[in-house]
């Protein structure tokens, strides 16, 4: 368990290194204890307490807007992984973290924390470390507020009960400091919860609460959110479901004509409400260069961006569990049809639902601006102009359609030039693009790729491919 500090660069008063600096064995564990954690959580919104938790003993703890970290401290050393594979070492926080595991005799800890700036009377906002971290002047700002404690000692606890690792905590870290215990309160009821969600976010404007009970997992309560987002695409339902909507597209606007796609919805909607939906959406239909599908493989019917909705979510993501930023595309209505216009890093919904159509707002900046995302979590500016690339060259397109009584199943192969590979690395050089279409099959749509920097290669793979999956009764569509 050790950092080795010759590999890392001084930065603004500390020194900085990726996972390279730190022992073998340490490097697969913040993405494995993130994941760990997304998996153990249950997002929920504060008028769910009720109906949602279960049990009777509560550890309720602030939940704090901030970078988690993996603190490391091998009884000479210590050092902070965060959630992407960043290694710190030499902040202030980490030496007060070092002098009281010291002091309390402790040879060697893992343990989970928050990464926060300490803000009196304020709450700390992710963009605030981010702040910290690039100011010298800032960085003693930073604090850390611990939750867990993976390994103490030799011993592991990834498996005791919070009560245990709750008490190891109290016993090392103060409530106060620069590097304390997470603001923590045991309750034995669902109603003492809820006073703490009162208390904590409605009157304190806490980011959130963090309740762990006798189950092994966590429920984290938020407020609810709530966005008025723009409708540009839906997915019919089918059999008794036919003529009512699935599942609708939403996005929000970044620009006059450019819309950030963020989800997918259609939960907890009556069937008279997706009838009403579907009344509407289908007077409006538009055509589309881009594709988008629904989870079950089925392309939405794009829509011209005319029905503005209230969209509720428990929460928000914008990493995955390996602490990259997650991609949503940005799609550009223009003389009546949609494009992909570019991809951008973005966030996923938790939970959406539809609340109801906001018959008093319409597709404008305004209404339906992408800051009303920005303004609760931190997404990095960016310029989300695509870049200016070569058009691909199609070299080969075949089509094969096959009927059978009232299926319809099509079969299409195409085969492209990227001329992008010699502009930028992350593209091949040729493309093998395929299409599987049968109407009643349960996943309708499916695709296929294959890549190689060879045009002789990827003529042999389209060819293979052809002769795998056309087989009698095919007809090559002219």
């Amino acid at each position: 368990m050790k950092a080795d500090v010759s590999k890392m660069q001084e930065t603004n008063g500390y020194l900085q290194g990726d996972l390279e600096c730190v022992d073998e064995s340490l490097r697969e564990l913040p993405f494995e204890y993130k994941k760990r954690l997304g998996r153990s959580f249950y997002a929920i919104n504060s008028k769910e307490i009720s109906s949602r938790i279960s049990g009777n003993n509560f550890h309720v703890s602030k939940k704090i807007d901030g970078h988690l970290q993996l603190i490391v401290f091998n009884g000479e050393q210590i050092f902070m992984i965060g959630r992407s594979g960043t290694v710190r070492t030499g902040l202030s926080c980490l030496e007060e973290t070092k002098s009281l595991l010291i002091e309390k005799k402790i040879s060697s800890i893992i343990a989970g924390a928050e990464l926060y700036m300490q803000k009196e009377g304020e709450r700390s906002r992710v963009y605030d470390v981010i702040a910290a971290l690039s100011d010298e002047k800032l960085a003693d700002t930073l604090g850390i507020a611990f939750f867990d404690i993976l390994e103490i000692d030799g011993q592991t606890l990834r498996t005791a009960a919070y009560e245990v690792i709750f008490n190891k905590m109290s016993e090392i870290f103060p409530k106060t400091g620069q590097a304390h215990i997470v603001e923590t309160e045991i309750v034995k009821s669902k109603a003492d919860i809820k006073e703490l969600s009162e208390r904590w976010i409605d009157e304190q404007g806490a980011e959130g609460l963090v309740v762990r009970g006798d189950m092994p997992f966590m429920y984290k309560i938020k407020p609810k959110h709530t966005f008025d987002a723009i409708i540009v695409g839906y997915v019919e339902g089918i059999n008794e479901h036919k003529e009512k909507i699935k599942t609708m597209l939403f996005a929000f606007m970044r620009e006059p004509g450019i819309y950030h796609i963020v989800g997918k919805v259609g939960n907890y909607l009556s069937e008279k409400e997706r009838k009403q939906f579907f009344d509407i959406l289908s007077q409006t239909h538009v055509d589309s260069r881009y594709i988008e599908t629904d989870n079950q493989g089925v392309a939405f019917r794009f829509v011209a961006p005319q029905v503005v909705i209230e969209v509720g979510c428990n929460d928000i993501m914008t990493e995955n569990t390996y602490g990259k930023a997650l991609l949503n595309n940005v799609i550009k209505f223009e003389e009546n049809r949609y494009s992909l216009y570019n991809t951008v890093p973005g966030l996923r919904f938790i939970h959406p639902m539809v609340e109801r159509i906001r018959e008093d707002k319409s597709n404008t900046p305004e209404d339906i601006r992408f800051s009303q995302i920005t303004d609760l979590v931190y997404l990095a500016e960016e310029d989300i102009s695509p870049e200016e690339l070569p058009e691909s060259t199609v070299l080969f397109r075949e089509v094969y359609k096959k009927t059978a009584k009232d299926k319809i199943m099509v079969q299409k192969f195409v085969v492209f030039k990227t001329n992008k590979e010699t502009v930028d690395p992350k593209y091949p050089g040729y493309v093998m693009h395929y299409t599987n279409f049968s109407s009643k099959r349960k996943e309708p749509l499916q695709k296929d790729i294959r890549i190689s920097g060879s045009d002789t290669q990827i003529m042999e793979i389209t060819k293979q491919f052809i002769k795998s999956n056309i087989k009698k009764g095919w007809v090559l569509h002219q």
